[in-house]
C-alpha cells in the first residue's frame, strides 16, 4: 500500500508539472529573436545587393534580358533591371543570410556536449582529421573561392585555426561583410569587448556558413577563453559553461550549392566561382562526420547519422515520426514545371501553425502566376503528395519546393569521395 501510495504521489506531481508546463509554455509568435530584441525593424536588415556571386549559376545575371524573361511569367511585365535585383538579393540571401540561427547551432553544440560543433567544422586543427586540403573529399563541404588553408591561430580571430582571405586578382573584399551598409545586431557583449560585426557576418572559407560575434562571450568569457584547450581537451570543449568568441550561422547554401555539373572544378577541394550552382544540393555532404566532431562508432548518435549515405538527410529529422528516412540532398530545378504540377492535381489543407506560415500572395500581384498557389479562404496550398503510394514524390508547400525523388548525381572525377562500403 505505501508503494501505491509513492507511485500515486510521483504521478500526480508529474501530471501537474506536464500541466504548468503546457500552461507556461510560449505561444507562438510570442517569442522574440535577438534582433527584435535589439529594436531592429525587418527594414534594417535589408537584403544585400551587391551581385558578388555574378559568375555562379552560368553567369545568368550578366544577362539581364535573359533574368527578365524567365521572370516575365511570373511576374508579368517586369524590367530587366528589376529581374535582375530581385535575382541577385535572392541569392545573397541563398548564401550567406543566416536569419539568426547562430544562436540554435551554439545552443545544439552545448546539447551534444561539443560533438556538434560548426566552429570546429570550419577550422583547420592539426589534431582534427581534417582541413581546407581535404574538406570537400572528407566532409563533402564545399570550400569557398578565394581562401586559403590558415596554417596556425589566428590572433584576429581570438586564437581559432580558421582560413585566411586571399586578396588581390579576381578575388574582391566580401562586400557582406561591411558594418557600416549591413550593421550588425548590437546586443549582449556585441559592441562592447567584441565588435558587433555585420548582419551577414564573416566569410569562413566554407560555402553557407557565416561566423557571427557571440553575444555572450563578455569580458569573464574572453578571460576564460583558451583556444589550445579549445581544441585538444576534452574536459574543457566538452564543459556545458563554456563560451566561445563566435557562433557560426548556416544558411541555405550548406545544403544546396554544389558543382556545376557541365563545369566542375579542375580540383574540387578549391572550386572557382564559375564552377558553382545554387542548386545542386549537397550530393556528398558526409552528416556523421559533420554532426560528430568525437567520432564514437558505439554512440546511438553517430550510428544514427551513419545510416545517411554520402548526400543523404533525414529531411524531417526533427519532426516527430520516429521514422529514419535518409534521401537526397534537395536539388532544386524545373520548379516552375513541379509547379504547375501541384496546381493542377493536387491540395494540401494548412492547419495549426502551417497557417502562420507566408505565402506567395504576399509579395506578388494578384491574379499573376505564383497568387494561384494558396487559397487564402479554404487554406489550401497545391501541392504534388504521394496518392498511396510508398515511391518518392515531391510534397511540400510551393515555397520550399523540395524534391526527393530522381536523385542527380555530378559525375564523379577520381579525387572526388567514394565512401568505403565496410565503413
Amino acid at each position: 500500500m505505501r508503494k501505491l501510495r509513492i507511485a500515486l504521489i510521483v504521478i500526480v506531481v508529474v501530471a501537474t508539472a506536464l500541466f504548468v508546463g503546457c500552461i507556461t509554455a510560449p505561444q507562438p509568435g510570442t517569442v522574440k529573436d535577438e534582433a527584435t530584441l535589439a529594436g531592429r525593424t525587418p527594414e534594417s536588415l535589408h537584403g544585400a545587393d551587391d551581385d558578388y556571386f555574378a559568375d555562379m549559376d552560368y553567369g545568368a545575371t550578366r544577362n539581364p534580358e535573359a533574368v527578365r524573361a524567365a521572370l516575365d511569367p511570373y511576374l508579368p511585365g517586369i524590367k530587366a533591371a528589376d529581374a535582375v535585383k530581385a535575382t541577385v538579393v535572392g541569392r545573397n540571401n541563398w548564401i550567406v543570410w543566416t536569419a539568426g540561427n547562430d544562436r540554435l547551432w551554439d545552443i545544439l553544440s552545448v546539447k551534444s556536449f561539443g560533438n556538434l560543433d560548426l566552429l570546429k567544422t570550419v577550422s583547420n586543427h592539426p589534431k582534427m582529421n581534417y582541413s581546407r586540403d581535404n574538406r570537400w573529399s572528407y566532409l563533402g563541404l564545399v570550400n569557398e573561392p578565394c581562401f586559403r588553408k590558415g596554417t596556425g591561430p589566428r590572433s584576429d580571430r581570438f586564437g581559432l585555426w580558421l582560413d585566411e582571405r586571399v586578396s588581390g586578382g579576381d578575388c574582391k573584399p566580401d562586400p557582406f561583410e561591411d558594418e557600416q551598409k549591413y550593421p550588425g545586431v548590437r546586443i549582449g557583449a556585441r559592441g562592447k569587448n567584441i565588435p558587433a560585426g555585420s548582419y551577414y557576418g564573416y566569410a569562413t572559407g566554407v560555402i553557407g556558413l557565416r561566423l557571427l560575434p557571440n553575444p555572450a562571450f563578455n569580458e569573464a568569457a574572453q578571460r576564460a577563453w583558451d583556444p589550445v584547450r579549445y581544441y585538444t581537451d576534452p574536459s574543457y570543449y566538452q564543459d556545458a559553461k563554456l563560451v566561445k568568441p563566435y557562433r557560426v550561422g548556416m544558411s541555405c547554401a550548406f545544403c544546396h550549392v554544389g558543382p556545376n555539373p557541365t563545369r566542375p572544378p579542375a580540383d574540387p577541394e578549391n572550386p572557382k566561382w564559375e564552377n558553382l550552382n545554387s542548386n545542386p544540393g549537397a550530393q556528398y555532404f558526409w552528416i556523421d562526420r559533420i554532426f560528430m566532431f568525437d567520432v564514437d562508432q558505439k554512440s546511438f548518435v553517430w550510428q544514427l547519422f551513419h545510416t545517411s549515405r554520402p548526400g543523404a538527410l533525414d529531411t524531417s529529422l526533427v519532426s516527430s515520426d520516429q521514422i529514419n528516412n535518409p534521401r537526397t540532398m534537395n536539388a532544386i530545378y524545373n520548379l516552375g514545371a513541379r509547379l504547375e504540377i501541384g496546381r493542377k492535381w493536387g491540395t494540401e489543407e494548412l492547419a495549426g501553425g502551417s497557417n502562420n506560415n507566408k505565402q506567395f500572395n504576399e509579395y506578388v500581384p494578384p491574379g499573376t502566376y505564383l497568387s494561384t498557389l494558396y487559397d487564402p479562404a479554404s487554406k489550401t496550398v497545391r501541392t504534388r503528395k504521394s496518392r498511396g503510394s510508398r515511391s518518392p514524390t515531391w510534397r511540400g508547400t510551393p515555397r520550399t519546393g523540395r524534391r526527393t525523388s530522381c536523385r542527380r548525381r555530378i559525375q564523379r572525377s577520381s579525387s572526388w569521395p567514394r565512401r568505403n562500403p565496410t565503413t
